[in-house]
């Protein structure tokens, strides 16, 4: 499991003990205390949904409820826990105007200490579920790491074995293509593809991919460790080596078959990178390890295990660069770092890489759970950052040239931060980015879209005092954009935000990661949602 899923399953495991999240609960209902009849003070919600059953805030809506008259004076109500504005009430009705602060999700009314619970409202604003979108039930577990294809479908990489119920017919392994509208595409070759998490992908010049995770075979292939190199169809990359044949008399076991990139990671691979024709491995592994062809049979290989924590440099063919985050005089890596990588980001503009995690040293150098690295390894001072408190996830927009970083940290560069900081290319903050309270829970996941909007999911149940369930969208300077923030109930834990489009030309966000609810609907680990700008 790579740190990245132990740090997800943590916080996951955390969330649930706090009763903040449930990945099992399949719909977010409260009842009524006295749902088997009228309660003590006669008053009933009708099951019928209101009229209108959807609006904007400000329009008005109307519920079936009887026994209210007589407390008419001594009534509050909210729409999804923000106060609604009471129009009227009768012996059978109430007349609620939507708050300007609503989102979709249950009304309640409040008489005399009592609560009751009325049917949903829905909320329409700027962002709602892609009903374009083809995904119907999603992965049965993680998604990781997302790819767009020159031919315009996607790859999914995660912890997962199924997608949409098609395992059933072939395998769904931890990878599997999509279409640009979330349909499943049954040409990849991956055949039993990794015995393990794949988490991150990158292309090569010909057409292949290099893939890194935590698996030790690929395909039936065994052997291969953290990292490999697959076909444009996902089927494993293979050679034919000539080894040593014990039984003469059988001369097919003068060669075997085997992944043709010779060098494998101990360990969790986080992520992977391509500098100058070479290959940057990030995670949090122990060593490298390559075979011996020559010296081994079919059924026993000669390997070398080099000891090279969390940062690694290979060639093309899988050998080990020693001139990279290693020790020549000891035969050895460098020390690394005190403590666990979670993330991972290269700055594609000038090659250099940007890690956070929760450690306070590199290679014996103190460091601040952030780090970024020059493209010889050595750290650059030039990147002022610093929390007191891990970082767990890095995202950046190359339109507006800004960084988000979240995580557990409450002060980032000696200011106070609530887990929650935009920064630019040096890691100074931005001042005209200013987080509001959260309250109920935490940010785990953070991007800044081309637009300059600002995404945000996590644990929270209110921002600045507004309710929003995990999912909010911010402007640029911090507060609630003003439509984009009319969805329900969010439940999970998003790893990427991709931006973009439908087959109508609206703009959309693809979110991917451990998600079983959006906007108070169930969704399989992955959802495409419109922002609609109109």
């Amino acid at each position: 499991m790579t740190n990245e899923l132990i740090y997800l399953r943590n916080a996951l495991c955390a969330l649930l003990v706090a009763g903040t999240v449930s990945c099992s609960k399949k719909e977010s209902i409260r009842t009524d205390l006295y749902e088997k009849g009228e309660s003590a003070l006669g008053i009933k919600f009708s099951d019928a949904l209101p009229v209108p059953a959807q609006g904007a805030p400000g329009s008005e809506t109307v519920y079936k409820v009887k026994g209210l008259l007589p407390f008419k004076d001594r009534i509050k109500c909210f729409m999804n826990e923000e106060a609604a504005t009471v129009i009227a009430v009768t012996d059978s009705t109430i007349r609620l105007k939507v708050p300007e602060t609503a989102s979709s999700g249950g009304t309640t009314i409040q008489v005399d200490g009592q609560v009751f619970f009325g049917p949903s409202f829905v909320v329409k604003g700027r962002v709602s579920i892609d009903a374009t979108f083809k995904t119907q039930v999603g992965t049965n577990g993680l998604i990781l790491d997302v790819f767009k294809m020159a031919t315009g479908n996607w790859l999914l990489l995660g912890g997962f074995t199924d997608f949409d119920k098609k395992a059933a017919s072939a395998p769904v392994n931890n990878i599997v293509m999509v279409s640009a509208d979330g349909e499943y595409q049954s040409s990849l070759m991956a055949g039993k593809g990794p015995n393990g998490t794949l988490s991150s992908i990158v292309p090569l010049n010909n057409g292949q991919y290099l893939v890194g995770g935590t698996f030790n075979s690929y395909n039936g292939r065994k052997g291969i460790n953290g990292l490999t190199r697959i076909n444009s169809n996902g089927s494993l990359d293979t050679m034919q080596v000539e080894v040593v044949n014990l039984t003469p008399e059988n001369p097919a076991n003068n060669y075997d078959t085997v992944a043709a990139f010779n060098g494998g990671l101990v360990g969790a691979v986080n992520k992977v990178f391509l500098d100058n024709g070479k290959i940057i491995a990030i995670g949090n592994f122990s060593g490298y390890s390559t075979y011996f062809y020559e010296r081994s049979t079919r059924d026993t290989k000669r390997s070398e295990f080099v000891s090279i924590p969390q940062l690694a440099r290979l060639n093309m063919d899988g050998t080990l660069d020693s001139s990279y985050n290693y020790n020549l005089a000891a035969h050895k890596g460098n020390e690394g770092f005190n403590g666990a990588i979670y993330d991972a980001f290269q700055q594609p503009w000038d090659g250099k890489i940007v890690i956070a995690g929760s450690f306070t040293k590199l290679n014996g150098q103190p460091v601040g759970n952030i780090v970024r690295l020059n493209t010889d390894g050595t750290i650059d001072p030039g990147f002022t950052a610093s929390a007191d408190d891990a970082v767990a996830r890095i995202t950046y927009n190359a339109a507006t040239k800004q960084y988000i970083f979240t995580g557990s940290f409450k002060r980032y560069n000696t200011v106070n931060a609530s887990g929650l900081v935009m920064v630019d290319r040096n890691g100074v903050i931005n001042p005209g980015f200013v987080l509001a309270p959260l309250t109920g829970g935490g940010v785990i996941h953070a991007q800044q879209l081309t637009s300059g909007l600002v995404v945000v999911t996590g644990t929270f149940k209110k921002y600045n005092d507004v309710t929003r369930s995990g999912f909010m969208i911010l402007n640029p300077d911090g507060t609630l954009a003003a439509g984009y923030n009319n969805t329900g109930s969010f439940n999970g834990i998003v790893t990427d935000i991709t931006e973009t489009s439908n087959a109508l030309g609206q703009p959309t966000i693809l979110l991917t990661g451990i998600i079983n609810r959006f906007d108070n609907k169930e969704v399989g680990n992955i959802v495409r949602v419109v922002l609609n700008n109109n």
